[in-house]
């Protein structure tokens, strides 16, 4: 059953981010790799975002190390009540432009709703 949301730890939040941050690494790399062949454009652009999306994973993965040590709980979106359910991209083929702009445009939405929430959520000024 998915926890809700008020009840996570600080420790909990920094997982799912870590979590989710590498969820949407690798969805913009399956959007990337579906779009090569079409459009090599489109595709360096979801590459580029995939890279920003490792490297926001490898800074919350050293902000956790530091806090709480190695050990990183194996929590998910689908693990907390009120996140929103993606069907998987390598499942839609072929991707067409206008799905993945708005697939890209309801994944930045939902980080930065869940980043907000956990801003106000975290008492610690490194984690915030």
């Amino acid at each position: 059953m998915p926890k809700p949301f008020k009840e996570l730890t600080e420790r909990e939040i920094l997982a799912l981010a870590i979590s989710s941050e590498e969820d949407d690494a690798r969805i913009y790399g399956d959007v990337a790799d579906g779009l090569r062949p079409d459009y090599p454009a489109s595709a360096k652009v979801f590459d580029e975002m995939q890279a920003e999306e490792v490297d926001h994973r490898r800074r919350l993965f050293a902000l956790y190390r530091t806090r709480f040590g190695e050990h990183i709980p194996l929590i998910r979106r689908q693990d907390v009540k009120g996140f929103l359910q993606r069907q998987p991209v390598w499942l839609v083929r072929p991707l067409g432009i206008q799905a993945v702009r708005n697939l890209a445009e309801t994944m930045e939405l939902e980080t930065r709703r869940f980043y907000t929430r956990a801003a106000s959520t975290v008492t610690h000024a490194s984690t915030r």
